[in-house]
């Protein structure tokens, strides 16, 4: 496995001309733990697969919580920096045809959301499954433009109700073109939540 800026990642189809997906595990994850998902999403489009920079628990995390589970904001804002630096150089060197669509669970689909309001230029969209808002009191740059799609569980035992509304509303006031779907599940995915995004995708992000 290649590394780059203290990232590893996995590399796939990279030779498609589709729109490419980089793919944010949660905490406690790692790097090949989307590429199933990858698979069944987005077969005709290329992705790379990274494993985030912090150890946590059994795996890695992309950003630090707080002892009591609150997110660590300064740290998500130094990795989110640090995150869109590599996107930057991931396009600039080839790794990357162009802006991917950032494809982030839990801790990644919350950084992903971060780089939407900090670094907004180093992606196309996002695909947020069970997200929290980067910044709860912040308004997010103009985003018109973007495409972003939030899934959340109704029985999600780690986020409550307005948690998903929260950073729908922030995204929606900025411009971007953002679906929102609640799905009958928990923090984990809900067995139709891949076809939804497969039909999302390719109506948002078709293939060349």
């Amino acid at each position: 496995m290649p590394e780059c800026q203290d990232f590893v990642f996995i590399k796939g189809r990279v030779e498609l001309d589709a729109a490419p997906l980089v793919l944010l595990h949660g905490s406690g994850m790692h790097e090949r733990n989307l590429i199933g998902l990858a698979d069944r999403v987005g077969p005709d489009r290329p992705y790379i697969a990274l494993r985030g920079a912090v150890e946590w628990e059994e795996g890695f995390a992309f950003f630090r919580r707080n002892p009591d589970r609150t997110l660590d904001y300064i740290d998500l804002f130094n990795q989110t920096h640090h995150l869109a630096d590599f996107l930057l150089r991931a396009v600039e060197n080839g790794l990357l045809k162009r802006p991917p669509l950032l494809l982030g669970f839990s801790n990644g689909a919350i950084i992903a959301a971060s780089i939407l309001l900090h670094r907004p230029e180093t992606a196309a969209g996002a695909i947020l499954l069970r997200p929290l808002s980067p910044a709860p009191t912040v308004d997010f740059p103009e985003l018109r433009g973007h495409r972003v799609l939030i899934l959340a569980g109704e029985r999600d035992e780690r986020r409550a109700p307005e948690d998903v509304v929260l950073v729908r509303n922030q995204i929606e006031r900025s411009g971007a073109d953002v679906t929102t779907k609640l799905f009958p599940a928990g923090h984990g995915l809900d067995e139709n939540e891949p076809d939804f995004i497969e039909s999302w995708l390719a109506e948002n992000f078709p293939p060349a």
